[in-house]
């Protein structure tokens, strides 16, 4: 095996293994709600979360990994720049994970192309028109998400008082709208967050050719595998969040006091914002907007029903994220300069 396959394949293996991470870490996203509003058992709800997560790719198509492939110029990237990139977003996924954070895939992967495509190519290899785009989406969609979250819990309420639902009837009705409102994210996830790894997985393979991003496509298509290892990748990481409850507890107790009517506002709030971005090719946060549209929802009953505390300590993991992954990966890059 030549090098350039070799390195083909290393690219390909790291920028698999972080969308599994980013499946395992954000796989609460969806599913923490519908759990502990008791609308789904744990094992059910992630089952369908991963299929959903499969085939949101596959449905929407790659308009984001195309944005997101052109924060740096592929024509320049090298295999490390691209590794060191998903190291860095990787290193904050798990930490983040241990200390129980919903912090976002996202920011961590931009922050790494930042700080690697910076190490590599310096600021004239990062087209910043690219890099406002997809930070404009990132800065808005958390706003949008908790006007999201606020107007359908509004909504939900208003529909059940006027057809004289009580709490419990309400309850047992939004519990099953909740399936296919959890369902709606996981498709949303997917068609965001799996098709980012697509962009960078293409990176290195438009290098290869010399080309951009954009010229690459238009020369040889969006390749098939790389959609279906990427979604697959996302679908298998979000599966084994089954093992873990670390994050699901977090987005499902400690920022509100949840009742099904909060999940199923909650997870629709966030699921069109995400659609909507999939739709554009703009790259958001899952985490950011789900996480968002909670707090929407906490608002929604009035400021003290939110957890102000637990939410603080979210947004400075949000502040922290680019910049930490920024600067791990810029000393990532450096280390693999050495051997690569």
């Amino acid at each position: 095996m030549d090098t350039d396959v070799l390195l083909l394949v290393a690219v390909v293996a790291v920028a698999l293994l972080f969308d599994m991470m980013n499946g395992f870490h954000d796989g609460a996203n969806a599913v923490s709600t519908v759990i502990y509003t008791g609308a789904l058992p744990p094992k059910v709800a992630i089952g369908i979360s991963a299929f959903f997560n499969f085939i949101g790719p596959l449905v929407i198509g790659v308009a984001v990994a195309q944005t997101i492939g052109g924060v740096v110029e592929a024509s320049e990237a090298t295999a490390h720049l691209v590794i060191a990139a998903m190291l860095g977003a990787l290193l904050w996924d798990t930490l983040t994970w241990i200390w129980a954070l919903p912090v976002s895939s996202s920011h961590a992967l931009v922050g790494g192309l930042l700080g690697a495509g910076f190490a590599g190519l310096g600021l004239d290899g990062i087209n910043m028109d690219k890099v406002a785009l997809v930070m404009t989406s990132l800065l808005v969609s958390p706003f949008l998400g908790i006007l999201a979250g606020f107007i359908l819990m509004k909504g939900a309420r208003a529909f059940f008082h006027m057809v004289k639902m009580d709490l419990r009837r309400a309850d047992s009705f939004y519990k099953h709208m909740q399936i296919l409102s959890s369902s709606w994210v996981s498709f949303s996830h997917g068609s965001n967050d799996a098709t980012k790894v697509m962009g960078i997985i293409v990176i290195f393979l438009a290098a290869r050719e010399n080309l951009s991003v954009s010229a690459y496509v238009a020369e040889f298509g969006f390749p098939l595998w790389v959609i279906l290892a990427a979604a697959s990748a996302m679908a298998f990481g979000t599966y084994l969040s089954v093992r873990s409850f670390r994050l699901i507890r977090t987005m499902g107790e400690r920022i509100t006091h949840l009742h099904p009517i909060n999940g199923f506002s909650a997870e629709s709030g966030g699921a069109i914002i995400i659609q909507l971005a999939s739709v554009f090719g703009l790259p958001v946060s899952t985490t950011h907007v789900v996480t968002s549209s909670v707090t929407g929802t906490g608002l929604a009953t009035g400021l003290a029903s939110v957890s102000w505390k637990v939410f603080r300590a979210i947004m400075l993991a949000w502040v922290i994220t680019l910049p930490f992954c920024a600067v791990a990966a810029y000393l990532f890059y450096q280390v693999l300069d050495l051997f690569l």
